[in-house]
């Protein structure tokens, strides 16, 4: 696999904290964390490969960033903010101290995770599929499974958590048999594809103009909407009527429409 690719999530880990470290300690808002990401994607742009789209429409390289992201919090170097904030830790001010080099702070970050009490055998295994992952991210090709695949006697769940249900509530669940801006209907609710690591629902809808959200758990409690916001904007979209399916990916909080057949 291209070296670059993992250099880059690794750049790109330094770069979250340096944003999160300039922050004013003063200031009692928290960064949210898709401005850091999007800094940190300016900081170090795509390459090659890893501005290819997954299925979601989200990049390679962007999920790798967002998905390796989670080992800044396990080490302890920043903190999740509510929902959508984060803040960096003294831990993390000093590793940015102690290791000003990518190397350094990379293996740093690595022999924190594998001395930490607090690992569980199930976070192990999400590292391990993980680490494949970041190997794997800039890789295409025939025959290549996609991001998270795994067969059926070795799958060792997601490799990034994911919610207990996922619904599409808008104004066509009535249209389905439900109830409209429901999350808890049955007619909205997501399946998770694991060989993707996306979560799917497939409809039939007629012509028209639509709004919706992604809704958690079954309730408005946390909720994406248009441009994965949290509690943001109604997604809106036009239908030419027919099969559609929506796509969610929670690594990114992204949901996309895709007509059938295209």
């Amino acid at each position: 696999m291209p070296k670059n690719s993992v250099e880059n999530t690794a750049s790109r880990m330094k770069a979250i904290l340096e944003i999160l470290a300039a922050q004013e300690p003063s200031n009692p808002g928290k960064t949210g964390r898709a401005d850091v990401l999007r800094q940190a994607l300016e900081r170090v742009p795509l390459e090659g490969t890893e501005a290819d789209l997954l299925a979601s429409g989200v990049a390679r390289g962007e999920r790798a960033m967002v998905t390796a992201s989670t080992k800044l919090v396990k080490a302890g170097w920043i903190l999740k903010e509510g929902r959508a904030g984060w803040s960096i830790t003294g831990a993390g001010r000093a590793a940015l101290a102690d290791f000003p080099d990518v190397e350094q702070m990379q293996a740093a970050l690595s022999e924190t995770r594998k001395s930490s009490a607090a690992v569980t055998p199930a976070e192990t295994r999400n590292e391990a599929v993980l680490e494949e992952a970041l190997r794997d991210q800039a890789v295409g090709g025939p025959g290549r499974q996609p991001h998270g695949s795994h067969s059926e006697d070795h799958y060792e769940g997601p490799s990034f958590p994911q919610p207990g249900s996922v619904a599409v509530a808008g104004n066509f669940g009535a249209l389905l048999g439900g109830a409209d801006w429901s999350p808890a209907d049955e007619a909205v609710q997501m399946s998770f594809d694991r060989s993707d690591e996306l979560w799917k629902l497939g409809v039939e809808l007629p012509a028209g103009d639509y709004e919706f959200k992604a809704a958690l758990n079954g309730s408005w409690d946390e909720n994406y909407g248009f441009g994965a916001h949290f509690d943001g904007a109604n997604y809106g979209f036009q239908h030419a009527g027919g099969p559609l399916t929506f796509l969610y990916d929670h690594a990114t909080h992204t949901v996309i429409t895709k007509p059938d057949g295209v």
